[in-house]
């Protein structure tokens, strides 16, 4: 069985232990080379071991997780958040497609995270998205944040300002950009309903999700003209609620 080295990050003794028993009992695969309590001692500790992962603590006092991000030029690790639930940057790490576990952690959701991560260290996957989240804590709520759009072999990032509309496609979702690009992504709309909602984006129908900034017109027969020229329909029962969020009328 391959190991893959490992760093816990945690100004919590406690909260380490925890993390450090979960990996011994759960993850076999994962061998512990260091623990750090601050930003400073885990950037030593990964020059000095280069780890496959780091099992990260966002809010810790002096400079934070994101913070040593930040240290790097390149980053060529992987890294499991560990976070509080109402930590402010929950909707950064989600749509920057970055692994995260909730505090108190909990078995499933470390072996989850685990498997993740282990198979893009197999699979050589890009560390991409590090950068891409590096953007987004910048970009929280803003449309020049960039999401991770899920296909069959990798993850495309596109900043959500891109996204005219998404359309319901059996099990897949089509993302219609701004340029006329098109892309198909592997999740349903359901899952891009929950991600962009947050971003200026209302559900027009079951099977529509529309960027309110890019709305051309409104037809009365129940369409919206969106800046693609594309005619998107409108739910009756949504009608209402969207002459009067979109429209403001």
């Amino acid at each position: 069985m391959m190991t893959y080295k490992a760093i816990v990050v945690d100004d919590e003794t406690k909260l380490r232990e925890v993390t450090r028993s979960k990996l011994q009992h759960l993850c076999p695969e994962i061998d512990i080379v260091g623990e750090a309590a601050n930003v400073p001692d885990a950037y030593a500790l990964i020059q000095q071991h280069a780890p496959h992962v780091v099992f990260l603590d966002i809010a810790m006092p002096g400079e934070n997780g994101f913070d040593l991000l930040d240290r790097f030029t390149t980053i060529d690790f992987e890294i499991v958040f560990v976070t509080g639930f109402n930590d402010y940057a929950i909707d950064a790490l989600r749509v920057s497609a970055v692994d995260y576990v909730l505090k108190p952690v909990l078995n499933e959701d470390i072996r989850r995270a685990v498997d993740r991560v282990t198979e893009r260290i197999r699979e050589r996957s890009t560390i991409e998205r590090y950068e891409v989240l590096k953007h987004n804590i910048d970009h929280l709520g803003q449309q020049s944040t960039r999401i991770a759009i899920p296909g069959a072999q990798a993850y495309e990032f596109v900043a959500v300002e891109e996204i005219v509309r998404c359309e319901g496609w059996e099990k897949y979702t089509r993302l219609h950009l701004t340029g006329g690009q098109v892309l198909v992504a592997s999740t349903n709309i359901g899952h891009f309903r929950e991600l962009l909602e947050p971003y200026g984006f209302f559900a027009c129908h079951k099977s529509h999700l529309i960027n309110r900034h890019r709305v051309k017109r409104y037809l009365r027969e129940g369409s919206v003209v969106m800046s693609d020229d594309a005619h998107v329909p409108v739910a009756r029962r949504r009608r209402d609620e969207f002459m009067r969020e979109v429209l403001g009328v």
